[in-house]
């Protein structure tokens, strides 16, 4: 699935090589066979980043062997393009992980109204961790009320974008981490909020276990996408009201349907 979040024949096959470990593992997980044909292609022409991705994350080296392993041998090297853009635009999720300063264009973060997350919970001197920080989208709405805001980010590039930022707008408070959403480096019930964006969704109710385990007692756990210019005819995640989130809606300003969840933690 593609989420058009870019032009994929602008882009190189070798921004794979900007990828780190999290990254490469993840891509090396999707199990659609169309897409592992047109990757095993696309690596079989480039192997330079085939090199890479399995010395930069040695667990992924044999579905990334298989791949190249399957692949047909003596194709055009217009073939192989065509097969990378294919690729790329179908992973143009972790290609804006290559690139912060894309990400930070994206209406999806641009056009968002930090009003859209301060309803939700009370800010005010609170303990607050975001999950999934990309570019601080969350981080920066909460700094100004917060006492501090962990914020917690697999990818190297967007952890190193965010200090510069932080560094450029003289904001004290936020402290960036390397973590996931599965396993996060705290104790339980550190927080008086914890919150996500775009990030809940590959195992529901492991992912808001982990995330309600650091929240204090009392304290609110909160999911809080971006802008949308997508319709949503399903309504409400039946997942979140399943494990008891309440949602609200609202009309983005790029004309979809946007879904905010949020759940505190019984005292």
């Amino acid at each position: 699935m593609s989420y058009g979040f870019i032009n994929a024949s602008e882009f190189s096959f070798n921004t794979l090589l900007l990828m780190d470990r999290w990254l490469i593992r993840h891509i090396s997980g999707n199990k659609d066979p169309e897409f592992r044909r047109h990757f095993g292609i696309a690596l079989a022409g480039n192997p330079a980043v085939y090199w890479y991705a399995v010395n930069v994350c040695p667990e992924a080296e044999p579905a990334y062997r298989q791949l190249l392993a399957a692949a047909p041998k003596k194709l055009s090297a217009e073939e192989i393009r065509a097969n990378e853009v294919w690729v790329l635009d179908a992973i143009d999720w972790a290609v804006v992980y290559a690139y912060p300063e894309l990400t930070d264009s994206l209406p999806y973060v641009r056009d968002w109204d930090p009003a859209r997350l301060l309803e939700l919970a009370d800010f005010k001197d609170k303990a607050v961790l975001d999950i999934g920080s990309g570019t601080g989208r969350l981080a920066l709405a909460a700094a100004p009320l917060a006492m501090y805001v962990y914020a917690s980010e697999p990818t190297v590039r967007f952890r190193e974008y965010l200090k510069d930022k932080l560094k450029r707008l003289n904001i004290q408070n936020v402290y960036v981490i390397d973590g996931t959403i599965e396993s996060l480096p705290f104790p339980d019930g550190s927080f008086d909020i914890v919150m996500s964006g775009h990030v809940i969704g590959d195992d529901y109710e492991a992912e808001c276990r982990e995330m309600g385990r650091v929240t204090k007692p009392g304290g609110w756990i909160v999911d809080c996408p971006g802008e949308d210019d997508r319709p949503n005819t399903e309504g409400m995640s039946s997942e979140m009201r399943d494990l008891g989130f309440s949602g609200s809606q609202y009309k983005s300003k790029n004309g979809g349907d946007v879904y905010r969840y949020r759940k505190q933690k019984p005292l």
